[in-house]
């Protein structure tokens, strides 16, 4: 099974570092990294990332979940990319699990799959883009899990990547599942 990472310049690095952990270690996925262009990315952390495709050149029905992160770039690199929309658009008919951080929130109101949905993100991200959103129901919660689709504030990432494990469907004991909460520091 593959995890599609959809990255940008300036992501936020910390918000998905625990999610790609528990995605390869305990979901066993192979982790596949997309730039607009195939291009290697640069972190907000100062992280240099290597990137595996490009958008443009991968189908999205092989993947079997999708990992958006947050971060300062993201409404100049991906939201007016409507190639990019598209897909989402297309993962969410396939009904591929998609986990969205932060800012990522953007992307899957500019696709319209939240409509009718509670989400959240952060209220400044929230507050300038609300047309976005105007069919979806902003909470301020620090993580929203509806369906198939996870939204998160940025400085839930612990909560988020413990609800993006449980969304791949892997199935642990309490006790596992207790000891990932522990790792993520969630108590």
């Amino acid at each position: 099974m593959k995890a599609l990472v959809i990255l940008f310049p300036a992501y936020a690095d910390f918000e998905i570092s625990h999610s790609l952990f528990l995605l390869r270690k305990v979901a066993k996925m192979e982790i596949v990294t997309a730039t607009v262009d195939g291009s290697p990315v640069t972190s907000i952390g100062g992280l240099k990332t290597a990137i595996d495709v490009s958008l443009e050149n991968l189908n999205i029905n092989d993947y079997h979940f999708i990992l958006i992160p947050g971060g300062d770039g993201i409404d100049n690199e991906l939201m007016n990319n409507q190639w990019l929309i598209q897909q989402i658009q297309s993962a969410f008919q396939s009904r591929i699990p998609i986990a969205s951080i932060c800012a990522s929130a953007l992307i899957l109101g500019k696709a319209g799959i939240l409509s009718g949905e509670h989400f959240t993100c952060l209220a400044h991200t929230y507050d300038k883009y609300q047309s976005l959103f105007e069919s979806s129901f902003y909470t301020g919660q620090p993580i929203e899990v509806n369906n198939r689709i996870i939204t998160a504030k940025g400085t839930s990432f612990a909560a988020f990547a413990i609800a993006t494990l449980k969304l791949t469907g892997v199935e642990l004991t309490d006790q596992e599942w207790e000891k990932w909460r522990q790792f993520c520091m969630i108590t």
